[in-house]
């Protein structure tokens, strides 16, 4: 009963402890129906962000070539330090100068904002590869836990998002075209002052996680061993009173493993590049209010997916990962092509197509967040190598990268979508 309570108590410190993950870069996305309208750039800034973002990846870039040069010697728990601590200073200065501009490239630009997602990508980013690598410190069954966790910094922001009233149709007066909003019961400032104080929370559990007794009986001491066999790896895990090794089966080749990072490269291409920068275009030819619905639905396909693979299965066959694969790149497809027929897309300013285009948009977002559990869970407990989890975070952040750079080229550069504001008329033929 006693290790049963410290599994608990370990699950939920882990689940805190994600949480400065990505809390910091959501809530940015999810607050852009306010930024926005003080923003010089419009309903163009996220395509800046996405970019912003995905030059961000210079972290993970760093991170895998000490990788490649340390191999286990890298301690990827000091960068977890530098990242919580930068993360909530980056936060803070959001907070008070999100809305700030600066001449620069011939108009006014969101230069501080810009700087700032960019410096918070960077440390997102680069946990995705850091807080994966120190997972193979405990046991395989906890990695659910930061998998929930890492999804509620998605759902989080959505909430506090809808406590204070963010979004809703537009008021449009006579005469005139420009919009008018209601106001929100509190400010962007607070709201990005509540996730400093979250990510307080968060280094609290990573403290306790590292100096407390709490998860000493699911901690994993790894022996590395360049002398491993080919289908089996010893692991040391510390019980109480004393550490017992143990030999794990291990059935994974080289050959499913790359295949598996593969299929989150290419998952990762569409749900962290394409995806996000398309957004607006794909759902505001459907009314304001159907794109502040989508902003609130979509985050909660994260945590779902991990209450998937909590309930139901969380390692699945090759195939039937692939399968899911080729659906939710279908179901991304269609949310594409809404996106490039944008502002009069199929039943623009219906109902139906409202539905229909955001239940695509969820469906290719939950199914792409549980490919990449059931691909982490596999090789968290199949592959022999341990620093198999920290690729997987590697290949997923380098297919961001891949999937934002041209996506920006499109929406800046080519102009190839087109944007719908509010009060204005589109497609009166």
């Amino acid at each position: 009963m006693q290790r049963d309570r410290s599994f608990y108590l370990t699950a939920i410190l882990l689940i805190l402890f994600a949480l400065s993950t990505w809390l910091d870069v959501n809530g940015v996305w999810v607050e852009l129906p306010l930024i926005v309208n003080q923003a010089p750039e419009g309903w163009a800034l996220p395509s800046y962000l996405t970019l912003a973002i995905a030059f961000s990846n210079i972290g993970p870039l760093f991170i895998m070539l000490l990788k490649v040069c340390f191999r286990e010697r890298l301690n990827e728990r000091i960068f977890i330090y530098i990242e919580i601590f930068v993360g909530i200073i980056s936060c803070a200065l959001i907070a008070e100068y999100w809305k700030t501009t600066h001449f620069f490239a011939g108009r006014q630009r969101s230069v501080i904002l810009l700087i700032l997602v960019f410096l918070l990508g960077t440390l997102d980013t680069t946990s995705t590869v850091t807080y994966a690598d120190y997972m193979k410190r405990y046991d395989s069954k906890l990695l659910n836990a930061l998998y929930l966790g890492e999804s509620l910094t998605s759902l989080l922001p959505s909430v506090l998002a809808t406590v204070q009233g963010v979004g809703g149709e537009p008021i449009c007066r006579e005469n005139t075209t420009y919009p008018e909003y209601s106001s929100p019961r509190f400010s962007v400032q607070v709201y990005f002052w509540i996730f400093v104080g979250i990510i307080l929370l968060s280094f609290l559990a990573f403290l306790i996680l590292e100096f407390s007794n709490v998860s000493k009986p699911h901690r994993i001491a790894l022996l590395h061993d360049t002398t491993q066999l080919p289908t089996t790896y010893e692991l040391s895990i510390q019980l109480e009173p004393k550490s017992v090794s143990v030999i794990v089966s291990s059935s994974m080749t080289k050959k499913g493993y790359y295949t598996l990072l593969f299929i989150g490269f290419s998952s990762s291409i569409v749900l962290f590049g394409i995806l996000p920068s398309i957004g607006t275009y794909a759902v505001l030819p459907y009314s304001q209010r159907a794109y502040y619905i989508s902003s609130i639905i979509l985050p909660i396909s994260n945590p779902l997916s991990v209450l998937i693979g909590l309930f139901m299965r969380s390692i699945l066959k090759f195939t039937s990962i692939f399968i899911l694969f080729v659906f939710a790149v279908l179901a991304s497809l269609y949310v594409i092509i809404v996106a490039f027929l944008s502002p009069c897309p199929p039943l623009h300013d219906t109902t139906g197509g409202a539905i229909l285009v955001i239940g695509c948009y969820f469906l290719a977002y939950l199914i792409f967040y549980y490919v990449r559990l059931v691909i982490g869970n596999r090789i968290r407990q199949e592959y022999q190598r341990n620093s198999g989890l920290f690729w997987l975070g590697a290949a997923s952040q380098m297919g961001s990268l891949v999937g934002a750079i041209p996506m920006y080229i499109l929406v800046n550069i080519s102009n190839l979508f087109k944007s719908r504001y509010p009060c204005q008329s589109y497609c009166i033929n």
